[in-house]
């Protein structure tokens, strides 16, 4: 579970970024049968890197045409996702009210934006995520302190579902799925809390009994990351130094592992969790490292050797 940074990182975007923001949603991949891409908000341009993935090095391509513009400088925190599929980008940003859809050259990486995007969506949207279906986009509208729910047609076109936005615990920004489509967390700007729903056929979110949970501590969460298992929850606490890991039911109650929360070195921001479900690993944007965990059998996170590892810049 260490990491070591890859000869030729870091990989120039093209654009410049956006200061010391915690989104995390900031890079997405997109992956298609014999290869994958990666997208990286240029916040402070307004534009969006893509690249090409060596998945035999690791290393970054840059794809022809790359940045795209999306809304241009000045720009705020962007948040990406795409489709099960590879085919779709999904692309927001926390200062305009609108959602930008793109398709995903499968030959290049190219963006091209869709006919009637972007979608006017009327609030700011922050923390984007498709389910696992590909039927439904997730976005937290930070200002409603809601979840907004939108149905994702053949073409990529963007419908509310009924009932879409759904009330959430606080200012809702970052949110993700399970891999059977019918459950849905969130977590909130200055709320410790993790809210829970069971997502309907139609896309409609429901609250499970006994939410909202909470983290564990008394600090909001800087980003929130489902197990490929569809076992376990990963939190980051962002102003506590903490990850917190929870079991999830198949109803979606949250039980807190053992010992959770995680004291880390520094404040966390976005998380992820390896394919295999093996690993969890935060950024520490305040000191530009990575924190690495191991997941233990009984869901229970132990420090990987060498952690933190310095990325070189924050």
């Amino acid at each position: 579970g260490s990491l070591s940074l890859l000869s030729g990182s870091p990989f120039m975007t093209g654009g410049s970024g956006g200061g010391n923001n915690i989104d995390p949603n900031e890079i997405a991949i997109a992956s298609l049968p014999g290869t994958s891409y990666l997208y990286a908000a240029n916040d402070g341009s307004g534009t969006l890197a893509a690249f090409r993935i060596n998945t035999t090095t690791g290393n970054l391509a840059t794809v022809p045409g790359s940045p795209f513009l999306a809304d241009g400088a000045p720009g705020g925190d962007y948040s990406l996702a795409t489709s099960p599929d590879g085919k779709l980008l999904f692309a927001t940003e926390e200062n305009v009210t609108v959602i930008h859809v793109y398709r995903i050259d499968a030959t290049t990486g190219a963006l091209k934006q869709l006919p009637g995007s972007p979608y006017n969506v009327g609030t700011n949207s922050q923390g984007l995520k498709v389910t696992a279906n590909g039927k439904f986009l997730l976005a937290g509208e930070t200002s409603l302190n809601a979840v907004a729910v939108f149905s994702i047609s053949y073409s990529g076109r963007l419908t509310a579902v009924p009932g879409s936005p759904f009330m959430a615990s606080g200012g809702a920004f970052a949110v993700d799925a399970n891999c059977s489509s019918n459950l849905a967390f969130v977590i909130s700007a200055g709320s410790p809390l993790i809210d829970v729903y069971s997502i309907a056929s139609n896309g409609a979110l429901a609250p499970v009994a006994g939410e909202p949970f909470s983290n564990g501590t008394t600090s909001t969460s800087g980003g929130v990351v489902f197990s490929p298992a569809n076992q376990m929850l990963f939190v980051g606490d962002t102003f506590s130094n903490d990850v917190s890991a929870f079991a999830v039911a198949a109803d979606g109650t949250l039980t807190e592992a053992p010992g959770s929360p995680y004291t880390t070195s520094s404040w966390p921001g976005g998380i992820t969790v390896t394919q295999s479900g093996r690993f969890v690993y935060s950024s520490l944007f305040t000191v530009a490292e990575v924190d690495g965990r191991a997941v233990k059998s009984d869901g229970a996170l132990a420090p990987v050797p060498g952690t933190p590892f310095s990325t070189g810049q924050s």
